[in-house]
């Protein structure tokens, strides 16, 4: 593989990166379609009008889009700062973490736990939110291996 495709994977993470954002933004602004599988306690706060609720969620998709687009903005440029990579492994691994540890724990609740009103959530997690935190994280940590800088490869 070649840096060209590092720079393609990261405007995959960049892209998976932005879907978790719009997800959070698009519920911070008052939608409803998908919250469900999030967690009874997010349908509950909507549905109150927390305004609180609401903050948070936008100030999570605010932080979500910052995440995926600096890496891919800070690549743009060159050399990447050093820092810029050093906290993008930092997410690249807890990113991955969270994804497999969620989507599992997703599984085993619908795969042993009894049939609960949080089904919907168990789901959610198991095969779209935190699986496209995986995937988000894997893809970034890939963009990131091939982009590294190395004796045989030096930057322009």
């Amino acid at each position: 593989m070649k840096r060209s495709d590092g720079q393609r994977l990261l405007a995959v993470a960049m892209v998976l990166g932005l879907c978790h954002a719009a997800a959070s933004l698009y519920w911070a602004l008052g939608g409803s379609l998908l919250l469900e599988t999030v967690g009874d306690f997010a349908v509950r706060m909507h549905r109150d009008g927390d305004a609180g609720f609401r903050w948070m969620l936008g100030l999570v998709g605010l932080g979500k889009a910052a995440a995926a687009l600096i890496p891919w903005v800070d690549h743009l440029r060159r050399p990447p700062h050093r820092w810029v990579r050093a906290v993008s492994w930092i997410g690249a691994i807890a990113l991955i973490g969270w994804g497999a540890l969620g989507a599992v724990g997703g599984w085993i609740g619908i795969v042993m736990g009894p049939s609960t009103s949080n089904r919907p959530a168990q789901w959610g997690h198991a095969i779209l939110w935190d699986p496209l935190f995986l995937l988000w994280g894997l893809a970034l940590a890939g963009a990131l291996w091939l982009t590294r800088r190395s004796g045989a490869d030096p930057a322009p």
